[in-house]
């Protein structure tokens, strides 16, 4: 008992001292504590006679109110400790009113019991009353809270008396604000949802629903406030601000803020995009230079005006300077500053993503060749912005020329071998970019880019896989391609990607089609076992497509490979065959047709021969 009295003693006197709150400022915290800090002052004395009436520490039936009160001191002060400007409010406050409960219960239990067992209590022990006790503090939300939370599950709004009272009481009067909370409520349930809290789930998720309609009606206000007789366009405002943008900026989740307004909300450590509530990669804001233009000329024509810099400009006047902003950029790859690279590479990924205006000046400005160097970087962010930077320029038929120009199919093979899941992904995307173009994917075929394109195939992410398929797809256009495929392992995999769990059983079988119509590929997937069958059964159940290429990968087989003849047959090729040559596709019906004629033919030649 002595320990849990002493650990108590010492809580008591690290809460008073608190100093993790000083930066805090946030008057709803601020009242929690000054209330909380109230009632430990007042329960310190108490704890120091308990220690000292040596009779009474051995007493049982004063245990359990001090492990409670132990415990209960301990929980606030972490609770206090461990609060952020980002943390949810509503939900401390919750804990913090029933831990003072539990605080002023045990306290009491303790006190009476100090008054009944020791005959001369001190001054300042004996002048604490129930009273003192039991009214330090404050006034108690948990109860508004709690009617609110009743009401929506009784199917009924909360009404407006009861959402003010709640935002007022945790100064959630602003879009910003309200945001934030949602946002600490959404990760609780999140932690909660891991530990499998099934009960802590289901009350956040209700705290959520609450404050998402104080949200709802922070939007109605602002809305029905505004003086404008002209309506605003939905994507002019700022989903911060709630205002007509001022300097729109791109986040990394590819939404547009305030410059302003996103900048706060960033500064105050947030790593989700209000929005879209991804999580945010990085922290830049990209110049949405379209936005602001599309702003500045619905100002124009509606006669409106904003404070902001954006009021003097004209649609006379240039766009802002992208090419100086680009160009800056460009220079910052040349840096041996990994930050600085792996910055540029972000900014460049993002405005590369944006338009076609921006690839061609970021072209122009000479950034392919130093981006393709950096294929090559030790950093895995900058490797991975680099590569994604050259697929999204690859969009442009002219940057897929400049980036085959700046020997670029080596470094994206090096990309495949040693990148991140995502890097790899994406080097897989621009290769199929860049072998839209004829003469490429002889280039790239010939560079040995097929095999880790396998491997991908293999043993990459589901969207690398994906990505690999349609990229060798491409590749085996050009024939020398499918044989350096079949060398790599390629039917191996694909067979497995037959299987409907996989999501890719189209993709798998119009590229066995392909390499069906080469000596190889017809002998690799003869010696896969199994993978006649899997034909069969999408020319039955498969999508339009791939009945289709199934039915031209077993005609290659069975006419190329008697033997194969025997096996289509006792698998019941038939009845799905003679279907598809009624109801498939001009090419389905074509190749069920000559299919059925093929073995009507191998069994009357076998027939004959008997």
């Amino acid at each position: 008992m002595e320990t849990s009295l002493l650990k108590t003693l010492s809580n008591i006197s690290l809460f008073l001292k608190l100093s993790s709150l000083e930066k805090i400022n946030s008057e709803p915290i601020w009242k929690y504590y000054r209330g909380a800090k109230e009632i430990l002052k007042l329960l310190k004395p108490i704890i120091l006679n308990a220690i000292l009436a040596s009779d009474i520490t051995s007493n049982e039936a004063l245990r359990n109110a001090f492990e409670e009160l132990c415990s209960s001191v301990q929980e606030l002060l972490e609770q206090f400790e461990s609060w952020q400007p980002v943390s949810s409010k509503v939900y401390l406050v919750l804990k913090v009113e029933l831990l003072i409960s539990k605080i002023r219960n045990s306290s009491l239990e303790v006190f009476q019991f100090l008054k009944s067992s020791v005959q001369h209590l001190p001054n300042d022990l004996s002048s604490i009353s129930v009273e003192k006790i039991m009214h330090a503090g404050y006034e108690q939300t948990s109860s508004v809270i709690i009617e609110a939370i009743r009401d929506q599950l009784d199917s009924s709004e909360p009404s407006s008396e009861i959402l003010v009272k709640i935002a007022e009481s945790f100064s959630l009067n602003s879009n910003q604000e309200t945001l934030i909370e949602v946002i600490a409520l959404e990760k609780l349930k999140e932690n909660a949802e891991r530990a499998k809290k099934i009960v802590e789930v289901e009350f956040i998720g209700q705290l959520i629903a609450l404050v998402t309609r104080m949200h709802h009606r922070l939007v109605l206000i602002k809305q029905s406030q505004t003086c404008s007789p002209v309506r605003i366009p939905p994507e002019f405002i700022c989903p911060l601000s709630l205002e007509l943008m001022d300097d729109p900026v791109i986040v990394a989740s590819g939404q547009t803020f305030d410059r302003a307004f996103i900048k706060r909300w960033l500064d105050l450590g947030l790593t989700v995009c209000p929005k879209s509530r991804q999580t945010l990669l990085h922290t830049l804001c990209i110049p949405n230079y379209t936005m602001k233009a599309l702003i500045a000329n619905w100002c124009e024509s509606n006669n409106e005006k904003l404070l902001g810099p954006i009021k003097s400009m004209s649609l006379d006047q240039p766009y802002p300077p992208l090419e100086t902003e680009v160009k800056k950029l460009v220079d910052a790859l040349k840096s041996t500053s990994v930050d600085a690279q792996r910055e540029a590479t972000a900014q460049l990924r993002l405005l590369a993503k944006q338009n076609r205006d921006n690839r061609i000046k970021i072209a122009s400005c000479g950034a392919i060749s130093l981006l393709v160097d950096l294929l090559y970087s030790p950093d895995t962010k900058t490797q991975e912005n680099a590569v994604t930077s050259l697929l999204n320029l690859s969009n442009i038929d002219s940057n897929k020329i400049a980036i085959i120009n700046a020997n670029a199919i080596e470094p994206l093979i090096h990309v495949l071998e040693t990148g991140s899941p995502v890097a790899k992904e994406n080097t897989a995307a621009t290769l199929f970019s860049l072998s839209v173009i004829e003469d490429n994917r002889v280039k790239i075929g010939r560079s040995g880019a097929i095999r880790p394109l396998v491997d991908l195939l293999g043993k990459g992410t589901p969207r690398g896989k994906k990505d690999s398929a349609t990229t060798l797809y491409n590749l085996s256009r050009c024939h020398e391609n499918k044989a350096r495929m079949v060398q790599a392992g390629a039917v191996r995999y694909l067979v497995d990607l037959m299987q409907p769990s996989t999501g890719m059983v189209d993709k798998a079988v119009i590229l066995l089609a392909k390499l069906a119509t080469i000596f190889e590929g017809r002998t690799a997937i003869g010696e896969e076992g199994g993978i006649i069958p899997m034909l069969i059964e999408v020319v039955e159940l498969g999508s339009t497509r791939g009945k289709e290429n199934a039915a031209a990968a077993l005609l290659l087989l069975c006419t190329c490979r008697k033997r194969y003849c025997n096996l289509v047959l006792r698998k019941g090729a038939i009845p799905p065959l003679l279907a598809l040559s009624r109801s498939g596709t001009p090419r389905a019906k074509e190749k069920a047709q000559a299919l059925v004629s093929y073995f009507q033919k191998y069994q009357h030649g076998s027939a004959g021969r008997g």
